[in-house]
């Protein structure tokens, strides 16, 4: 699909119809073989499901029961990961966009082995090519492949930049000249706050819990426009300056 819109956008059209056709294929292909036509992925582990959503694999009608089904997943794997490489990055920004990010925020908040947390509690200040790099007692796990500063499981940083704090580009202004900003938090986070500096200038993003009550800011650097989307539905149209929520 992304080959095909490639091909769109540099006038290959004859290209881009190859393949969106070829895309179209294998994701029947996909369904035919691998999806129950309920939405029930065979292989039903948090990766799988993740996959498929992310990927578009399914149809609209198996989409929603895709969703029941990683919600129902995660509930038996008691909201712990039990991804790897190909799943931990998509798992967080699919449940905040399939409506479950609420299990996002748990998968984020775990402590014990695997988790992110659970790294932290162990010292780290980068994130570890396994769950388990580092054991309990302190020691270097003897499984091999040890990097203790991987881009796979750090992927959950962008999470955090996109939908925790919620500042996505738009594509038809490259290096965030425009932006969406979509803040999804949890008052199981108190507070939250990033800076962005992008091509077009700094953006900056913070909100807070007081009393129950949400509360934030967001900064649009010069000569560049945001659009605004908060939990309540208040939508705003800003241009550069500082905007208090």
């Amino acid at each position: 699909t992304l080959t095909g819109y490639a091909a769109h956008l540099l006038g290959k059209e004859e290209d881009a119809r190859a393949y969106a056709q070829l895309a179209a294929q294998v994701r029947e292909a996909f369904r035919r073989e691998y999806v129950s036509p309920s939405g029930r992925v065979i292989s039903e582990t948090q990766t799988a499901y993740v996959i498929a959503l992310m990927m578009d694999m399914l149809t609209p009608e198996q989409r929603n029961t895709a969703i029941e089904h990683l919600a129902e997943r995660l509930r038996i794997d008691h909201v712990m990961l039990t991804t790897g490489f190909l799943g931990t990055p998509y798992i967080c920004p699919v449940l905040s966009a399939c409506g479950l990010n609420e299990y996002a925020y748990t998968l984020l908040l775990q402590k014990e082995c695997p988790s992110w947390l659970f790294e932290v509690s162990m010292g780290a200040t980068t994130v570890w090519e396994r769950w388990n790099s580092i054991l309990p007692d302190g020691s270097i796990s003897g499984t091999g492949m040890n990097s203790l500063n991987h881009y796979a499981y750090g992927s959950i940083v962008d999470w955090m930049y996109r939908n925790l704090c919620g500042l996505n580009p738009v594509e038809e202004a490259p290096g965030f000249k425009k932006a969406v900003i979509r803040p999804m938090p949890d008052a199981r986070l108190s507070w939250a706050k990033m800076k962005l500096d992008s091509a077009a200038g700094t953006y900056r993003i913070e909100w807070k819990y007081v009393d129950g009550q949400l509360h934030g800011s967001v900064t649009v650097p010069f000569d560049c426009q945001a659009q605004l989307l908060l939990p309540d539905g208040t939508q705003r149209q800003l241009t550069a300056g500082t905007y208090v929520f």
